[in-house]
């Protein structure tokens, strides 16, 4: 029904809470510390970016609509393989990278709180519960949720940020020359703030006249994400600017806040990082179910509940998620092991949505962003570790040799 639907600014909220995530937390501080007055350029720099890759997929969403997400896009292009590629790209990254995102709020609750490593992991364990089953409910529940908090968490950084601004004014603007090596290392980090917007045509079937509704809540997702970023990171310049104590986010709404700062910044972070948890999670259970359907996964998987969530596939995930924790808790792996492992599939996933945009697309407007897009993609590749590549590796062969007569499905009776 037509009320079951998102309509843009429940789709908007979901895409902003989600692609701010720890991002505005971790990375504000850390741009600041590298390039100091060429800090707030580097973050304008990188949401015109963002807004072109937010636009990339918005239009990708519109032309090739499904809950398969980008992966039917990439079909198009490059054929029937290269889209299973992608879909098996996105599925691998989604098993173990979720869980850092939450052991990221778990941390925050745990300096506030001074927990144990049990503890955490305790709490790390609740959150990943309370996701799946906000998850189970209808997808205009999970959307309004995380429209409440990206509204909360926008007026709390934005009112923050403006205050720090105006009891320490320092204009944004350089002054000096960049150094050159630094601004380029910085914007390559700097990409983990537009992460996330190639889940957007993952939801394209659960919203109201997607022809304008993805489109408005691209611009409106766009504009609260680099209103949020422009203005922490101008709020940290001013503060680093002070030269008085420690350089973090907290710092950017004790103004506002006083000595309730700490206890909201964990706040903040636990809600963005939940917000990011349930977009991704969401998306990725649709495009499993999907797949499950078309045979291509084992079809158990395809099932729906009344509230038409892949809860099956939202199921299995959560236990991956948990197995993922009990071995990070008992050192089998570490947490920077998962990280690695998760952007080296994420970052492969987008490359080929990049690539094809850039085939589909014929406007130079389009064209020249999306090679821009695909040399900063690859150049992180480049860098990343060398366990990661191999699986990637692997999985790509894999895919790629398997033989499409095959499949996972089990004979109906």
């Amino acid at each position: 029904m037509k009320n079951k639907r998102m309509g843009p600014i429940q789709l908007g909220g979901l895409l902003a809470g989600a692609v701010l995530g720890s991002g505005v937390i971790l990375l504000p501080p850390m741009a600041e510390a590298r390039l100091g007055e060429w800090s707030v350029a580097a973050w304008l720099i990188i949401m015109v970016l963002g807004a072109v890759f937010a636009s990339l997929f918005a239009r990708l969403a519109v032309a090739y609509p499904g809950s398969e997400g980008v992966p039917i896009a990439i079909r198009e292009a490059f054929g029937e393989k290269a889209g299973q590629l992608a879909s098996n790209y996105i599925i691998c990254a989604v098993c173990v990278g979720p869980v850092p995102v939450l052991m990221t709020a778990a941390d925050s609750i745990a300096h506030t709180f001074a927990l144990s490593a049990t503890q955490t992991s305790g709490a790390t364990a609740a959150m990943l519960l309370l996701c799946a089953t906000i998850l189970l409910r209808r997808v205009t529940f999970v959307s309004t949720i995380s429209l409440i908090a990206s509204i909360a968490i926008g007026l709390i950084m934005i009112s923050g940020s403006f205050t720090t601004i105006s009891t320490s004014p320092v204009s944004p603007l350089p002054v000096n020359a960049p150094d050159i090596p630094a601004l380029g290392s910085t914007l390559l980090l700097l990409f983990w703030a537009i992460i996330g917007w190639e889940i957007i045509g993952n939801y394209s079937m659960e919203v109201r006249n997607p022809e304008r509704t993805i489109p408005l809540a691209t611009i409106i997702g766009v504009t609260a994400v680099s209103v949020v970023y422009l203005l922490v990171g101008w709020a940290m310049h001013s503060i680093e600017s002070s030269k008085h104590g420690s350089l973090n986010v907290a710092r950017t709404v004790e103004p506002l806040l006083g000595g309730y700062a700490n206890f909201t910044v964990m706040l903040v972070t636990c809600a963005l990082c939940i917000c990011t948890y349930l977009m991704i999670i969401g998306g990725v259970s649709r495009l499993i179910a999907t797949l499950a359907a078309k045979g291509k996964l084992p079809s158990i998987l395809a099932k729906a509940n009344a509230n038409n969530a892949p809860y099956r596939a939202i199921l299995i995930l959560l236990c991956i998620h948990m197995l993922d924790l009990f071995l990070i808790h008992t050192g089998v792996v570490t947490l920077e092991d998962l990280v690695s492992f998760a952007n080296v599939f994420f970052l492969a996933n987008s490359l080929i949505a990049v690539g094809a945009a850039l085939k589909i697309f014929e406007s130079l407007a389009v064209r020249i962003p999306c090679m821009i897009l695909c040399i900063g993609f690859s150049t992180l590749l480049a860098f990343s570790s060398i366990w990661p590549l191999l699986a990637l590796a692997a999985i790509s062969i894999i895919t790629l040799s398997f033989n499409r007569s095959q499949s996972f499905a089990f004979a109906r009776k």
